[in-house]
């Protein structure tokens, strides 16, 4: 089976590069661009052994499916403002960490650490950043840091050009998996940067997902669906074309399961490299298919704003200690008492009693909390929003809800407004307000006080406010 959907995908979409990508190689004008560009990579693989991130586990890493990517692109326009979109292959990285990077950005090209956008792609089989030793950090900085120089050392004079396209299948909203998980914004933005001449030289796409195909019992590094999209890319238009994925709102958006299953390390059929490459495939129809019709400019202006937000955290929570750990108490002996049953009942039932021990056990860890800060102080997160010609990416702090990035959007000025996700350097889960009345794994754990999706929004708006101004 999984032979034959490949063959067929490839043929699918060979026959359709065909046609689109005659269309990169015509798009160029007579005009000299007054803007540069400049693209580059680098490798931020751990050595094979480090523990691995992104589910309650401690593992270590026993082999490499494919290499983590520190991926930069900057773009200098003619007036000499210069910003670095950089994507980092890992899950996460802390505030210190990125802070870093910004200042050997800012030291080795000039470009104001306001201007330097680090985000994560949040892939879920990456590196344990902290327990990765000091060598291993020391070449993430590093190489992070090459990424944006050495685009910044190689730009040369160029077009860009932004647009979107939708893709309803690849992502799913794992709150919502009983009622059909549609993707609360299944919007696909994508940058295209080409050459003076109009050859393509880079495409970026920017998307709500989880990469967490992969699940608990892969022990292999591997960016996961984005790396079947970015090579199924690179098939089709040229494996010179630097092409990068920049995570968006993904809070709740997964590939087809729900976090809580995934938590108890339940048997899903889907949590392969075959599936992940299924997704990838979405992605790479999608974007190639939209790819053609964007056009391209030589001269557009660059606009930076940047500031700090305080994020609240939680000053309550709907269970006192008492409670929840009577909760917990409850679950675990009903566990107990159904797994001497095993056998007599299916698998999938017994998974559901896995999941309410589970689900206690971080109602009692919140619950805890709330009662062990009874006054916290909020979080500041520094934020940014970078607008390209007619476009405005602005940055989500952790891991922000799709419908949160859904209404910037609406409610942004400017048609062309994308989300670039886990950017500030710090993690939890940011949901909506009306999610916090469901519970469940995300909403029962994070420390975030309710009133942060309003936050969110509405520092996002006043960010895009600041170039209208202007």
């Amino acid at each position: 089976m999984a032979g034959t959907f490949r063959k067929r995908s490839i043929f699918a979409v060979t026959a359709f590069a065909v046609l689109v990508a005659a269309s990169f190689f015509i798009t160029g004008c007579g005009e000299t661009p007054a803007i540069k560009v400049g693209v580059a990579e680098k490798i931020i693989t751990p050595p094979v052994g480090a523990p691995m991130a992104g589910y309650a586990r401690k593992s270590v890493s026993t082999g490499v499916h494919d290499d983590l990517w520190a991926r930069s692109l900057v773009v200098e326009d003619g007036n000499g403002s210069s910003v670095v979109l950089m994507t980092l292959g890992i899950i996460n990285l802390s505030e210190r960490f990125m802070n870093e990077i910004r200042a050997g950005v800012n030291k080795e090209t000039g470009i104001p650490v306001e201007n330097v956008v680090i985000s994560c792609t949040h892939t879920h089989s990456g590196p344990a950043i902290g327990g990765s030793g000091e060598e291993y950090q020391k070449m993430l900085i590093e190489n992070s840091i090459a990424s944006a120089v050495d685009a910044w050392n190689g730009r040369i004079p160029g077009r860009i050009g932004t647009g979107s396209t939708v893709e309803l299948d690849l992502g799913k909203n794992d709150r919502q998996m009983e009622y059909g998980g549609l993707h609360p914004d299944p919007e696909v933005g994508i940058i295209k940067v080409e050459d003076a001449r109009g050859k393509l030289i880079g495409v970026a796409f920017n998307y709500g997902c989880h990469p967490s195909t992969l699940d608990l019992h892969n022990f292999e590094f591997t960016e996961d669906w984005p790396y079947f999209s970015i090579r199924g890319i690179k098939e089709m238009v040229g494996e010179d074309v630097w092409v990068a994925y920049y995570q968006s709102a993904q809070g709740n958006v997964k590939v087809g399961y729900t976090a809580e299953l995934s938590a108890v390390g339940a048997d899903m059929g889907i949590r392969n490299f075959w599936y992940a490459e299924h997704k990838g495939n979405m992605m790479t129809w999608s974007v190639l298919e939209a790819l053609g019709e964007i056009p391209t400019s030589g001269d557009i202006t660059l606009d930076v704003a940047s500031a700090y937000t305080d994020f609240p955290l939680r000053e309550s929570y709907p269970l006192t200690v008492a409670e929840a750990e009577k909760l917990d108490k409850d679950a675990k002996a009903k566990l107990a008492e159904m797994e001497k049953l095993e056998g007599k009942i299916g698998r999938r039932v017994l998974d559901r009693y896995k999941v309410d021990v589970f689900l206690t056990g971080l109602k009692v860890g919140c619950a805890r909390w709330v009662s062990e800060h009874p006054n916290p102080e909020p979080l500041r997160m520094f934020r940014q929003a970078v607008r390209i010609g007619d476009a405005v990416f602005v940055t989500f702090p952790c891991e922000v809800y799709s419908e949160l990035g859904l209404a910037v959007k609406e409610r942004s000025p400017y048609d062309k407004t994308f989300i670039i996700g886990l950017t500030s350097g710090h993690g939890g889960y940011m949901p909506t307000e009306e999610e916090y009345l469901e519970g469940g794994y995300s909403a029962d754990m994070t420390r975030y006080s309710p009133k942060c999706a309003r936050l969110v929004v509405d520092s996002s708006l006043e960010l895009i406010g600041n170039f209208d101004s202007r």
